[in-house]
């Protein structure tokens, strides 16, 4: 929980410079290619991470990947993030703004888990539905999950809506567990 909470302080600082220049989508792109980045340079991430390379270096190898990649700010943010040793969070950090950016724009996301292939006409009259009922714009991502057995389960941040007939024969089970028999 600290992981995130050190995250979102940081993605709230950029948010809020990003907001103020009116570049919210910009840098989102911006800090998703130093992630992506960071992530695809074999070592790269290990050489950020490990405590005994001194922040400078870190710095030093950082603007040298990415000075021409990426505005001033966001280059700073990154050096900043270096300085104070919280290169660990990047990811989370990135993932912290990019909801931010989601929220600012009136968009939520969702993860639709079904026990068989969904049509796309059915995801999309499925965000439609809940976009109506959430007042915003809701972007469903389809899991398969046959463990389900049939039916399907929304999960939308820290809410779930379960009506997968594996939660119905759970209910039911628990329910003649509990019955009382005359």
């Amino acid at each position: 929980m600290l992981n995130k909470s050190v995250a979102r302080r940081y993605a709230e600082a950029i948010f809020s410079i990003a907001h103020e220049a009116d570049k919210i989508d910009d840098y989102q792109v911006e800090l998703g290619k130093i992630v992506q980045s960071i992530g695809e340079i074999d070592g790269l991430q290990e050489y950020f991470e490990h405590p005994l390379v001194p922040p400078k270096e870190k710095k030093e190898i950082a603007k040298q990947l990415f000075s021409a990649e990426v505005s001033p700010i966001i280059l700073n943010f990154l050096l900043l993030v270096l300085d104070k040793k919280r290169q660990t969070y990047l990811e989370l950090i990135y993932k912290e703004y990019e909801e931010m950016a989601d929220e600012y724009h009136g968009i939520k996301k969702a993860e639709v888990i079904s026990a068989m292939p969904v049509s796309d006409a059915e995801v999309k009259a499925l965000a439609e539905t809940l976009s109506r009922s959430m007042g915003k714009t809701i972007q469903l991502k389809l899991t398969i999950d046959p463990v389900l057995l049939g039916g399907v389960k929304i999960r939308m941040g820290d809410k779930i809506v379960d009506a997968s007939i594996a939660k119905k024969l759970e209910m039911l089970k628990k329910n003649l567990k509990t019955a009382k028999i005359s």
